[in-house]
Parts: structure tokens; sequence; C-alpha cells
């Protein structure tokens, strides 16, 4: 392994059991990238190297390369909240911006919502974003990799919250008239595998609801994290939902979830046909797509930028 990915992990604390590898670009399967930003945030304002790279396809942003899934699921399961906070219990102030986040949510997409449903919170810590939706009837289901927070939000608020790796979801098949994500998809290890799993899960015209944060988040801030394992834009998610069955209704930098994940970014998908390889590269072909070199000058002010 590299030496710069040996002191990542050393600055991380894990270093057994775990390999690196170099990724096709998990939209399009491109091998042709370039890096665009060579250094990240690793926790505590210290920083390293952990390339960032950009598909020249379809100018998906992507840490590149990747370690093996062990590694991520230890991580998030007893490290990543600690780096973060400082503490691995949760604070009652992160869970009342949870619950106003969902009712943001709730009235948001309303309109495009039945009165009743079941709901599906992928990535959801300890659930708050679920309650407003639950105290309206819906039927609710969240899964997140960290027990801590899953056990915490079980506790306190008495809702259904499994604790898991998103790519170990046993699902019930059309089970979801909607599932979100707000900012986990930028976490997972396998984002195909994960969406997959979504498809297979949601209701037949049921919705998927994506937030992408970490990249105009990273840029508001000068630099960006190492926790993310990607960088969604509005085009790249709507290519991965194209990819794997639903069509896009709505794209918007609106605050559809509240004032506090400033920068991210919405898609909300109608579940449809899921586009052939051919297909998606029309759409890539189409227009909706980054260019690597808007991606660099985007790019050009964050700390490690090339």
């Amino acid at each position: 392994m590299e030496p710069y990915l040996l002191d990542y992990l050393r600055g991380v604390g894990i270093v057994d059991r775990v390999s690196a590898a170099t990724l096709p670009c998990e939209v399009c399967g491109g091998a042709e990238h370039a890096v665009l930003v060579d250094t990240v945030e690793v926790g505590n304002a210290r920083f390293g190297r952990l390339p960032v790279v950009g598909c020249a396809n379809c100018g998906y942003l992507y840490q590149n390369p990747r370690f093996n899934q062990e590694f991520y699921e230890r991580y998030y399961d007893k490290y990543y909240r600690l780096m973060l906070f400082g503490d691995s219990a949760p604070e009652q102030d992160f869970l009342l911006d949870q619950v106003r986040r969902g009712e943001h949510l709730y009235r948001s997409l309303a309109a495009q919502l039945p009165k009743q449903g079941r709901l599906l919170d992928v990535g959801c810590s300890a659930g708050g974003l679920m309650v407003p939706f639950a105290k309206r009837g819906w039927e609710v289901l969240g899964t997140d990799p960290d027990s801590t927070y899953v056990e915490f939000g079980k506790r306190r608020l008495g809702l259904r919250i499994e604790a898991m790796p998103a790519e170990a979801m046993d699902l019930p098949e059309a089970g979801f008239d909607l599932i979100v994500i707000t900012g986990s998809l930028e976490h997972v290890f396998d984002v195909n595998r994960v969406l997959a799993l979504c498809r297979k899960a949601c209701a037949p015209d049921g919705l998927l609801f994506i937030e992408g944060r970490a990249l105009n988040y990273g840029l508001i801030k000068g630099h960006f994290s190492h926790n993310h394992r990607r960088y969604l834009s509005l085009h790249t998610i709507e290519l991965l939902m194209l990819k794997h069955g639903w069509t896009p209704i709505l794209s918007t930098e609106a605050a559809l979830c509240g004032p506090t994940r400033p920068g991210a970014v919405h898609v909300l998908g109608r579940a449809g046909a899921a586009l052939d390889a051919a297909a998606l590269q029309r759409q890539i072909d189409g227009g909706r797509r980054e260019t690597l070199a808007a991606l660099a000058e985007r790019l050009r002010p964050l700390r490690g930028a090339l």
C-alpha cells in the first residue's frame, strides 16, 4: 500500500485488515479520470493526502483509491461520530435538528406524497427525520451503521431503526412509498448495491429523495472531508437515479430540508425503468454531466486542489 494511504490509516486508528484498490467510475464505469483534489481534512483540523478524482466521461467526483468494505464498516460503527464530535453519544440539539429537517422535508414534498405511506430512511442516524412522518400516520423504518446512534434513537423516539450497513439491508420488495437518503449516499461503500436494494424495495410509482451536500459544503468550508466517498452534484445524482430506475422529477438547490445544511442539493425521482449503459451514455452525451475543465475551475479554491 502507498505510504500516504498508510499515513491516513494511522491517523484514523485502523490499520489492520485494510486493503486499497483503484476503482472505475461508479456511475458510468469509465476508467479514465483525473485527480482534482489531493488533500482532505482527516479530523481535528488535520489534513492528509487522499485523492479525489473526476471521471473524464461524466464528471463524477469520488475518492480514488478506496479501502475495503470492512474498513468502512468498522469506521462508521466505532470511529465516525467520535472523530466528528469528540464523543460517541448523540446530543439533544442534533436530534432536534433532525426532527426539524424532517418537518421541512415533509412540507416540501407534501404535494407529491400520499396522505399516509411507508417511509425508509437510509442512513437515518438517530432517526429524527422520520418523526414528522410517523406523527402523520406513516409507517417508518430507518437503517444506519452507527450502533450507538441507532440505540439512542430507538430508546428516545420509539421508532423502528436497525443497525446495519446500507449494503446489508434486508427490505421487503415494493415495500416503501418514499425512500430518503439525506447525505448518507456520499458515505456508503457500494453506491450501486445500495441503490439496487432501494429500487427493489420501492413501490410501483414510489419516490426516491436524495440529498447531496459534500461538494458544495466543501466549497463553503474551503476543503473536502475524508468522510465522503463521493461528492454528488445534481447531474450525478440524476444519473445514478436513471441508472437504477427512477426518473428525476425535481432537481434543486433550494433548502428542501431546511436551513441547517448549507450547500445541499436535492433530487426527487419517481420509480420507472432503469436505463441500460447505452441509454445512460446518451444522457451524458446530451449534457447531463460535468466536464473536467469546469470541475477543476470550480474546485480551484479548495485546499489541496491541483
